[in-house]
């Protein structure tokens, strides 16, 4: 018993180093899937907040179509970027207002839509022949339509 017992004392740590690297790669995917569907998750909502308060400012002129004047769209586009109608810290890094642009897409409907580069946690992870690397960041768009009330 003595014997086999001794023979068994590296095992665990051998065991340890070849999991290690896996479990490392495996931790840094999540936090990097996570860190993706915050930041999309935070402009499609500032997108959609953007353009609820578009729909309800959007005033109708004498031939009933709508008007979309320059402060209101400054202040959707300031929603937007920085979740309040001045200027502050924005809510992504890296958003700008030039990255939103807002449209009147017919008599009835206005549409927001705003573009962001992410940038990852992790420059480059690596998937071991399994498809491309991941590289240094995707374009998130989030665009909303709404009626003018």
């Amino acid at each position: 018993m003595l014997i086999r017992s001794q023979s068994q004392r590296g095992i665990a740590l051998v065991e340890f180093v070849i999991v290690l690297p896996l479990l490392l790669i495996l931790l840094m995917v999540t936090a990097e899937f996570g860190s993706m569907f915050y930041h999309y998750n935070t402009l499609t909502k500032t997108v959609r907040d953007g353009g609820r308060y578009l729909a309800e400012q959007a005033t109708p002129d004498t031939t009933g179509e709508i008007i979309l004047s320059d402060e209101v769209a400054t202040t959707a586009r300031n929603l937007v970027v920085y979740g309040e109608p001045g200027v502050g810290e924005p809510l992504l890094e890296g958003l700008a207002t030039a990255d939103v642009s807002v449209t009147q897409v017919d008599t009835d409907h206005v549409q927001i839509s705003a573009a962001y580069q992410y940038r990852p946690i992790f420059e480059i992870l690596p998937v071991f022949g399994f498809g491309n690397d991941v590289g240094p960041g995707r374009t998130f768009q989030a665009s909303v339509t709404m009626r003018a009330l």
